[in-house]
């Protein structure tokens, strides 16, 4: 079967905002890049063949684009984009994906779930669509690892693994065992696959139904 091939733009680096040590959102030019809030870009440094998946960070209805990147020293993308400089160039292909808020379920309560970088997606929902009725449940090994958290208010529910803070000390999964959640929930999880496995498990168990269960692996 044939098919075909996304182009891949040239877009300039507007901001590197550093979040903690080793993570960073890079904001890069839009250039009439067209997405649906939950997919996912192909970027990577202009001029080099090596290039990354990345969930898009930011809303559809701004005039850029950002995604969040975790350094990894030995990689071959991730510590190249925190090292850029405004002006530099990433080259960005997609969009990808169908991990997206689709119209019928955008009026719903929503349970987001997510661990680590995996909460992309979930600043690009809300960022798009800011009158959503959502709970956003985030597992980090650290307190820093919040990533903005300021911006999600009274909806984000923070869980902290590995030291005290947060607004709960443990796993994402340990924190979901403490819920009684309805069958009627729309529910979305993203980053950690053992994380995912598990939550989807437990809402299963509490009979909320496959069709309502939507999932994003990140690693």
């Amino acid at each position: 079967m044939l098919t075909t091939k996304k182009k891949r733009t040239a877009c300039k680096v507007l901001e590197i905002r550093n979040l903690t040590e080793s993570t960073a959102v890079v904001r890069f030019e839009r250039q009439g890049f067209e997405f649906e809030p939950g997919q996912y870009a192909r970027v990577g440094v202009e001029g080099d063949p090596e290039i990354r998946d990345y969930s898009i960070y930011s809303g559809s209805n701004q005039d850029y684009v950002e995604v969040l990147v975790r350094r990894v020293e030995d990689g071959l993308v991730s510590k190249q984009l925190c090292d850029l400089a405004v002006g530099d160039e990433v080259s960005v292909g997609g969009p990808y994906g169908h991990f997206k808020l689709i119209e019928e379920v955008r009026d719903k309560p929503l349970l987001l779930i997510a661990t680590g970088t995996g909460i992309s997606p979930y600043r690009s929902f809300t960022e798009s669509y800011p009158d959503l009725n959502y709970q956003l449940i985030h597992g980090t090994a650290l307190l820093e690892e919040n990533y903005e958290a300021e911006f999600y208010g009274e909806n984000y529910f923070h869980c902290v693994s590995r030291e005290e803070g947060g607004d709960y000390k443990g796993r994402v999964t340990e924190y979901l065992k403490t819920l009684e959640i309805a069958p009627d929930t729309n529910a979305f999880l993203c980053g950690n696959c053992d994380m995912i496995y598990e939550a989807f498990d437990m809402l299963q168990d509490q009979g909320v139904p496959t069709a309502r269960i939507h999932t994003e692996v990140y690693f």
